[in-house]
């Protein structure tokens, strides 16, 4: 019930979000109401069934091609198999030929280092006609994180804002066996406009030693439960 009233009509079965990170999609989302989307991994279609509900038109790219027998492909959706270094020009000549501007993109496929950045900077090719939110999921995570850093954001010179932490990162609880944890979640956003910026981007990470400090405790995290406090307290 509490989900449903949150999240209306959205697949949340294999949703690998937190509700931090759904509310902060849904007011991304919400305040631009984007005519063109794109989502970079699709999974078992959470986010996209959310983002497919305030956008015109959405493209979504996946490498698995069984995503497409997973669930209901929302009518203003088109689903791209393949992989992304393939995809993501092909989705961005889309929207060029349909006439549509793109507003928003979530990054959440490949979690490597390399993929996130190599992600990043195929979406920063494009020149955005209206201002434009990029979204990567999984901050807190360190190779995903090292991955947004490492991007070319000065590469484009409508980048004028990129936080790391817009909704920081955490130690996974289903994450943590045998004294050991994995960072994951978070959101970084980035903002660009179709007005040039003035002099390079400052690359923010608002919560840098909150999340520095869960990635080292992650290594080992007994001292957290010196006493009686056991693993999910």
């Amino acid at each position: 019930m509490y989900d449903e009233f949150l999240f209306p009509g959205v697949i949340r079965d294999n949703w690998q979000m937190m509700d931090c990170e759904r509310i902060a999609l849904t007011g991304v989302l919400a305040r631009i109401r984007p005519r063109g989307a794109l989502e970079v991994g699709v999974y078992y279609g959470g986010s996209l069934s959310l983002a497919s509900q305030f956008s015109e038109h959405i493209l979504a790219i996946d490498i698995e091609p069984e995503v497409r027998n997973r669930f209901r492909v929302p009518a203003n959706a088109e689903l791209l198999i393949g992989d992304s270094r393939e995809m993501i020009p092909r989705a961005l000549a889309r929207f060029d030929e349909l006439g549509l501007p793109l507003e928003y993109v979530l990054i959440d496929a490949d979690h490597s280092a390399e993929g996130v950045r190599r992600d990043l900077n195929l979406i920063l090719q494009y020149v955005p006609r209206k201002p434009m939110v990029i979204l990567a999921h999984d901050s807190g995570n360190p190779d995903c994180r090292a991955g947004i850093l490492a991007a070319d954001w000065n590469a484009n010179p409508h980048v004028h804002f990129v936080q790391c932490d817009f909704v920081p990162g955490q130690i996974i609880e289903h994450s943590i066996h045998d004294g050991q944890g994995e960072v994951w979640g978070g959101l970084a956003l980035a903002y660009l406009d179709p007005q040039p910026r003035s002099q390079d981007v400052v690359v923010s990470q608002g919560a840098a030693t909150a999340i520095r400090g869960m990635q080292f405790l992650a290594k080992d995290l007994s001292v957290l439960w010196a006493g009686s406090h056991t693993a999910g307290d």
